[in-house]
């Protein structure tokens, strides 16, 4: 959840009133990413359907080694995508970065947006990651190991994002301000839970 920027200045009420204006335009921001979740299913698609066809063992490791990239990827712009929703949808100060800026795509004024909205987003980034796994699971067949490939990384990128972000969202929801919700997020606490994450995912596709 690195959407947010560092608190600034209290400005007086007029300057509080006028948001930055976006650097890039929300619908731009969308086809590109859209074109990146297209392009990467279709990567993973192609190479599923040359190991249905062929049963080559090289066929079969390059689906897995798509599905785990584009399970990740996709996760990731849900994630991002969702935050960004909860944020503009609750009223919070959220500008764009350019497009050639992909992650954070916005950056949130901490300061001048209510503590509502600051909830509001770290929740819309969890509602995006795990949205991606129940479509999969809804909609793709768990008849290759490659289709449970893909399952297993967006459940393992999601059982990560959560565990990070969950502590930030249950402190913001008892109260605490976003700088004190962020209270021991660290550079260990990060690939402790990314560890977990592919922990998590590893032990799913295992199961299927």
């Amino acid at each position: 959840m690195s959407e947010a920027s560092p608190a600034q200045p209290v400005t007086e009420p007029s300057e509080a009133a006028a948001a930055p204006a976006d650097q890039a335009p929300v619908a731009k921001l969308a086809q590109r990413d859209g074109a990146i979740a297209l392009a990467a299913l279709s990567f993973f698609a192609a190479a599923d359907a040359w190991h249905a066809a062929s049963g080559l063992g090289f066929a079969a490791a390059l689906a897995l080694a798509d599905a785990i990239v584009v399970g990740v990827a996709l996760g990731t712009l849900a994630h991002e995508w969702g935050h960004f929703a909860g944020a503009r949808l609750s009223g919070g100060i959220a500008p764009t970065r350019g497009i050639r800026s992909f992650f954070p795509i916005f950056d949130m004024d901490l300061q001048k947006s209510e503590p509502a909205a600051f909830r509001a987003m770290s929740v819309g980034g969890n509602v995006g990651h795990w949205a991606v796994v129940l479509v999969f699971l809804a909609f793709v067949p768990l008849d290759s190991p490659g289709r449970i490939a893909l399952l297993a990384s967006s459940f393992g990128f999601a059982v990560s994002a959560s565990t990070t972000e969950f502590p930030i969202i249950g402190r913001a929801f008892r109260g605490a301000s976003a700088a004190e919700s962020f209270a021991g997020l660290t550079g260990d606490t990060l690939r402790r839970n990314n560890w977990i994450g592919a922990a998590a995912g590893l032990v799913l596709f295992a199961v299927i």
